[in-house]
């Protein structure tokens, strides 16, 4: 399932959903999002793993980081959550850790209620 992106502008929230990517295909997303007449800036982004069901590897998680550091402050994001399955979810746990030494307030959960209370919260941390 390909990447897909829908943009609520009353909760300021773009939510992701589809497969796990290569980083390729989240170039594309993210310049798409960021071309909607809908995106507003500070807005948050959700990425929804819980119904993935093809892990990427290590590599193509530092592609795909490099690709959200590369374009964070164009798409005007304020934060970033990952939701997957409860479990150990590699992928997102990598994306986490890198997104920390990259200083992009981005982390991952296993609870959609936790991940959407972060992204409403009002810190930038």
């Amino acid at each position: 399932m390909a990447l897909a992106y829908q943009i609520d502008q009353t909760k300021k929230l773009v939510t992701i959903t589809g497969d796990y990517a290569e980083p390729v295909e989240w170039r594309l997303l993210l310049e798409q999002v960021r071309a909607d007449p809908r995106l507003q800036p500070g807005m948050a982004f959700l990425r929804d793993l819980r119904y993935s069901l093809h892990p990427v590897d290590a590599q193509t998680v530092i592609g795909i980081i490099a690709v959200v550091r590369e374009l964070w402050t164009s798409v005007g994001a304020r934060r970033a959550a990952m939701v997957t399955r409860p479990g150990i979810d590699v992928p997102a746990v990598i994306a986490h850790a890198l997104a920390e030494v990259e200083q992009i307030p981005l982390r991952a959960f296993t609870s959609y209620d936790d991940a959407i209370a972060w992204l409403s919260e009002d810190s930038d941390t």
